[in-house]
This record gives C-alpha cells, sequence and structure tokens, in this order.
C-alpha cells in the first residue's frame, strides 16, 4: 500500500513539471511574437504607415498628374492676355482653358499715314512716326520709335520683293514661309508657330503665318509673315513683329497695310 502512495505522488510530482515547463515554452513563445513585432525595421514600418489605401485614393486616380515637366505647350495659341486660343491660320488644338492668365493690358490706337518704298514700287498706309531704313534696294523696314515701345521690343515692320522664276508656284510661296520661320526661329529660345493658311496680298496669291517665340533675355514676341505673288514673277513679302503682350494692337496696322497696298501709279 505505501508503494503504491510513492508511486502515486511520483508521477503527480513529474505531472507537474511537465505542466511547468509547457507554460514556461508558451510564455517564451509569446513574448518572442512580441519582441518580434517590435523590432521590426524601421523601413517596414514606414511602409506600413505611408502606403495608402486603395480606399484613400480617389477612383480613377492617376499619378503621373502630380508631375510637371514645365515645358512650354508647342500647340496653344494665345492672345495678347497670354490666354490660350485659336489664333493663326488654320485652328489647331489647345490646352487647357483653366490656366492662369496675365494682366490685361491696355489696347493701343494709331494715327496712319502714308509710306512710299519708291525703290520697290509700291505704297501704303501704316503708323506714323516709325524710322525709316530703305538703305537695301530690295528690302524697306520701318521700326517704332524708341518713345513709343512697349515692354523693351519695338514693333518692326519689314516689306520685302524677290525676283522668281514663271514656274514659281503658289505652293512655293508655302515652301518659302516655312524656310523664313524656320530662319527666323533660331533666333529664339522657345519658338512655336502655327500652320499656314492662304490669303491674298496686293491682290496676289499666297500664304501667311503666325508665330510666337521667347528671346535669350526672356523677351516674349509675336509676329506675322505673309508672302505672295504679285505682278510679274515677284514675291512680295511683309513681315510684321511685335512684343507679345500688345499682339492684337499691332495686328491692326498689319490689317491697315495689307488694306491699303498699291503700286505707285
Amino acid at each position: 500500500m505505501k508503494k503504491r502512495i510513492a508511486l502515486i505522488a511520483l508521477l503527480s510530482a513529474l505531472m507537474l513539471v511537465l505542466c511547468a515547463c509547457s507554460a514556461t515554452e508558451n510564455g517564451q513563445d509569446a513574448r518572442k511574437n512580441q519582441q518580434g513585432q517590435a523590432q521590426s525595421s524601421p523601413m517596414d514600418q514606414a511602409a506600413q504607415q505611408n502606403s495608402p489605401s486603395v480606399l484613400d485614393l480617389p477612383a480613377g486616380y492617376d499619378p503621373s498628374s502630380e508631375e510637371d515637366d514645365g515645358a512650354f505647350n508647342a500647340y496653344a495659341t494665345y492672345d495678347e492676355y497670354g490666354n490660350m486660343i485659336y489664333a493663326g491660320a488654320t485652328p489647331i488644338p489647345i490646352g487647357p482653358v483653366d490656366l492662369p492668365t496675365a494682366t490685361p493690358r491696355p489696347e493701343l490706337t494709331f494715327t496712319y499715314g502714308e509710306y512710299t518704298a519708291a525703290k520697290l514700287g509700291i505704297k501704303f498706309n501704316s503708323a506714323i512716326g516709325y524710322d525709316i531704313d530703305d538703305s537695301l534696294g530690295d528690302t524697306y523696314v520701318l521700326t517704332e520709335p524708341a518713345s513709343a515701345v512697349k515692354d523693351n521690343y519695338p514693333c518692326v515692320i519689314t516689306l520685302q520683293i524677290s525676283p522668281i522664276t514663271s514656274s514659281y508656284q503658289q505652293k512655293d510661296v508655302k515652301t518659302d514661309l516655312s524656310n523664313y520661320l524656320n530662319t527666323l526661329s533660331k533666333e529664339y529660345s522657345k519658338w512655336e508657330v502655327w500652320q499656314a493658311d492662304s490669303r491674298t496680298l496686293m491682290d496676289g496669291k499666297g500664304y501667311y503665318n503666325n508665330y510666337r517665340g521667347t528671346l535669350l533675355d526672356g523677351t516674349v514676341v509675336r509676329g506675322r509673315v505673309h508672302m505672295a505673288i504679285i505682278g510679274n514673277n515677284e514675291l512680295l513679302t511683309l513681315h510684321i513683329t511685335c512684343p507679345a503682350g500688345f499682339n492684337t494692337s499691332y495686328m491692326k496696322i498689319y490689317n491697315e497695310i495689307r488694306d491699303s497696298i498699291a503700286r505707285i501709279q
């Protein structure tokens, strides 16, 4: 009997030891899990905190919309206030309409008088008081006087008559206009030109085009070049350039010249 009681006591003691060991192991495992969570790398923790949930982003969200390369929109057209519009010859796609606009500029008015380009054999009406340069036989240049210059850039009007062959056609005018503008673009750090459109000048068939450019000093310039076949195998070029902020006003001078230009009788 005593042996039986001693055996039971021994078994009970053994069970207690096994239970104690199991509890110790479970406690150590729990502490290891807690320590493992507490000791996760800072990068993992930052990733968990900074990674947005899908629910945090609006439907259709495009991450590239946050990027801005600051590039100038070469397919947009601007009015004298800096607003993008359809302009020039044939309308082309424009950029967003919600871009900031520049401060409106005052409208300019001009008094017109007649100019005679004797070496070219033509006369026309234009804004009075401009400086005249007819030192070249085939070119006549009008430059706005210094007292009237806006935005540190004078309006300059150039008329030129060049001989052409009898086989020269209206399509060749378009090619020469493109070449003229390409050469002109080399003076600018940024350059924008539109699609040429057909238009008569002094009753001759031709093409015109508008451009917008930024000079190296940051001055923004607008201009128009118009070429047409006139008379007996001659090409007439009318080029007006002006400060971009007053483009609409100065284009009135272009209209006055185009409407009045004629041969000297």
